[in-house]
């Protein structure tokens, strides 16, 4: 027990410094990813930290599992440094012992993962849809960037805008200038501002024009009508988003329920998600082995070029059964079983027999 205590100790530290190491990273690179889009406009910026949240979330997920494998390798390695390892096999402890330890910390994690990835999972994607929807629809993020011409529709009926310069809002257009052709009907209008909000009750964007001139064409009887005006109203399409059906955000009853092939691609990926903790924890401990005057780091770069083959091939058959090229029988499941015998192969190298 005392052992058993002292190695689960080793193994959760280890895990958690480094995935907060990982999720930094991740966070960090998401952060100013969506910063970018908060400086050019196309993000509110009241919004930034809810997608900031769902992000990072999302990705958090699949860290976990090169996160178990990199910390279980950094805790073994210092077991081995310290020969703390070396006097342990003296003793006649044997691997047996160490999968003890490690599945006291594996089991639990695993079976969070397995709630988090088959549950959660499918509501934060849904979350960062709906977020996405309201990003494209809210004034602020019309689409018009100050000093850039924005042209939307077909070859008879689209528009075209300028805006000179717009508030810390993004709300104000200042100097502004649209082009809209209706058909045969072509309307040009130039003001000194322009205001853009949506309607709450039909949820349409219209355009509050003030101080500026219509310029329309008579296409009956020729010329062009002038009009002065110092309020003007016009309707603005909304920006153009299709909220693509993502198969990520089904809920895994429902991948189940009718088993199509991108629904069967789906879940066999969610469950590799939860698979590849403990086929991992499987592989760490004989990975981590350590010959004398051998360098504490030398294995990890090793299991992460492994982790990288193992996830590549995992995404590449999520493809190909999406595309039918692969059936579902075959799918991912032998990618873990070789990943299984590649621990069993590396056990009884470095330790013989299971003691």
């Amino acid at each position: 027990m005392i052992l058993n205590r002292y190695l689960f100790k080793e193994i959760a530290l280890n895990f958690l410094a480094t995935l907060l190491v990982l999720s930094l990273i991740i966070v960090g690179n998401t952060f100013v990813r969506l910063l970018a889009s908060a400086s050019s406009g196309d993000l509110p910026l009241d919004l930034l930290g809810n997608m900031l949240l769902f992000g990072s979330l999302k990705n958090l997920l699949r860290l976990v599992p090169v996160a178990l494998l990199i910390g279980m390798m950094l805790a073994f390695s210092r077991l081995y440094r310290d020969s703390e390892m070396v006097a342990l096999r003296a003793s006649g402890v044997g691997p047996k012992a160490f999968y003890r330890a490690i599945f006291s910390f594996v089991i639990p994690l695993t079976l969070v993962m397995s709630v988090a990835v088959f549950v959660f999972s499918p509501m934060l994607e849904n979350q960062n849809q709906a977020l996405k929807k309201e990003m494209y629809q809210r004034p602020e993020a019309a689409g018009i960037p100050p000093g850039q011409f924005v042209t939307a529709g077909n070859k008879t009926n689209n528009y075209t805008v300028l805006a000179e310069g717009i508030d810390d809002s993004r709300t104000v257009m200042e100097r502004f200038f649209i082009r809209v052709q209706d058909g045969a009907n072509e309307i040009l209008v130039w003001a000194q501002s322009a205001i853009l909000f949506v309607d709450s009750a039909t949820g349409e964007r219209f355009l509050q024009i003030r101080e500026g001139y219509r310029y329309e064409n008579d296409p009956e009887r020729g010329g062009m009508s002038i009009i002065r005006f110092k309020e003007h109203g016009v309707r603005i399409p909304l920006r153009s988003f299709v909220r693509s059906i993502s198969i990520e955000s089904v809920p895994t009853l429902e991948l189940l329920a009718i088993p199509s092939p991108a629904n069967q691609a789906e879940f066999q990926w969610r469950l590799s998600i939860v698979l590849s903790t403990v086929v991992l924890a499987l592989l760490a401990f004989p990975l981590s082995y350590t010959a004398p005057r051998q360098g504490r780091f030398s294995k990890i770069a090793v299991a992460i070029l492994l982790y990288g083959l193992y996830a590549n091939i995992l995404a590449m058959l999520r493809g190909m059964m999406e595309r039918g090229e692969v059936p579902a029988w075959l799918g991912m499941w032998w990618v873990h079983i070789l990943m299984v015998l590649l621990a069993v192969w590396l056990l009884h190298k470095y330790y013989g027999k299971p003691a």
